[in-house]
């Protein structure tokens, strides 16, 4: 069984490359099923800086190789464009990665919690389709736990950093305080609301929610006392604003260089763009227009490297209880591995047994109903005594996969793929 992680990440692939990678949520159903024809189960993170794909095989083909066709397939890409930007990790490794992005060891931000809902949202998405089975709901249900458990005990949280509150920091070192800005949110999703909820208590000025979902910004709008204006009217709030912050999920850019010169002509101050969205909601090319100021999430690396020194205690603490948690979760699975093979030697030794007792009681008519008892039980206590080391071997998690191919052969078990 092969369980393989294959995905790009801020550190190894710019923008350009994740957002022509990313999947929206619209289109997720179809992804997974997709997804279905190379793998047995399998689930997708895609977030502002990372696209990942999980997948577990019974099959004895290159798993890598084939989720790596996937994913040039789905998305219409020449593979050799991406594969210098995709990173792997099978068995152990893919487990321990998956652990430490639940506890926010592997974010952009050391300890942010949105990657929670992320995964969340993954596993529901993969239970809702049907593309995951008992290993790999185990193990994100597991790796979820493991994160709660870190941020319980560690204070790699403190202080709820996000690649929002990150964002809001850069804006505050280019304008100082937000209290009478004219901030714009495009976008209704979680970074939206959170980006609400840090600003609620700063801001006095005017704060607008545009979102395709014009009911979803009113919502917002009215939870937060914002307003919420259609999105036919971003241009003119473009206009009226001082800094905006951009996190939808639109397939392509919502502010083009023409909007954004328009919405910057005459101004004192530049319009500051906060692009935190993969695909972005901004185009490139407006970095080069007059009088204004683009940030986008590979902006925001230094400052997330600084807080992540900054945490280096709290980090090796939270990396001790990931380990142990890939301990455990590795000795769970490495015997949910050899359980077919156990069930097979214990049933072709029982086959055997019973043979052996029916040819040999056919042929001593004299005994009794107790005496035949007594030999039958003789001979399952001899065959539990002649099985037990073996199989504790099997069971063993250092054991590896020779012992469990050999162990088959030394049976004379077959087994179907499972």
């Amino acid at each position: 069984m092969q369980l393989v992680i294959l995905g790009v990440h801020q550190r190894t692939a710019p923008i350009a490359i994740r957002e022509q990678l990313a999947f929206s949520a619209d289109r997720m159903e179809p992804a997974l099923a997709a997804l279905h024809e190379y793998a047995d189960e399998g689930f997708i993170i895609s977030t502002c800086n990372r696209v990942e794909i999980c997948a577990l095989a019974s099959s004895g083909g290159d798993l890598i190789a084939q989720l790596t066709r996937f994913l040039a397939a789905w998305h219409g890409i020449d593979a050799a464009l991406i594969v210098p930007h995709l990173y792997s990790f099978s068995g152990a490794a893919a487990v321990e990665h998956l652990y430490r992005l639940a506890a926010g060891l592997d974010s952009m931000v050391v300890g942010e919690d949105q990657i929670v809902s992320q995964l969340k949202e993954a596993l529901m998405a993969a239970h809702l389709h049907g593309t995951i089975g008992s290993v790999l709901h185990r193990l994100l249900h597991s790796a979820l736990a493991t994160g709660k458990q870190v941020r319980t005990n560690t204070g790699i949280s403190r202080n709820h950093l996000s690649v929002v509150s990150v964002a809001l920091d850069l804006a505050r070192i280019e304008r100082g305080q937000l209290a009478h800005e004219r901030i714009l949110l495009l976008g209704a999703g979680h970074m939206a609301e959170l980006a609400l909820k840090h600003l609620r208590s700063e801001t006095a000025g005017q704060l607008v929610i545009i979102n395709r979902s014009f009911a979803r910004a009113e919502a917002l709008a009215y939870q937060y006392g914002a307003t919420a204006w259609p999105i036919e009217q971003l241009e003119a709030a473009l206009i009226a604003s001082d800094i905006v912050i951009c996190c939808t999920s639109a397939p392509r850019p919502l502010i083009d260089t023409a909007m954004a010169a328009r919405a910057a002509a005459g101004r004192q101050r530049a319009l500051l763009l906060l692009d935190l969205a993969v695909p972005r909601d901004v185009e490139l090319a407006v970095r080069a227009v007059a009088g204004v100021v683009l940030y986008d999430v590979d902006d925001m690396a230094p400052i997330c490297e600084a807080n992540r020194a900054a945490r280096s205690a709290e980090v090796e603490h939270a990396e001790q209880l990931v380990a142990e948690a890939v301990s455990r979760f590795m000795e769970w699975w490495s015997t949910q591995q050899v359980v077919p093979t156990i069930r097979a030697i214990r049933e072709r030794a029982e086959a055997i047994r019973a043979a052996e007792i029916q040819r040999t009681l056919a042929r001593c008519p004299e005994l009794s109903d107790a005496e035949r008892q007594a030999i039958d039980a003789l001979s399952a206590a001899i065959v539990n005594k002649l099985l037990h080391d073996p199989i504790a071997t099997l069971k063993d998690p250092a054991a590896g996969e020779e012992i469990r191919v050999a162990a088959q052969r030394l049976f004379q078990v077959s087994l179907e793929p499972s």
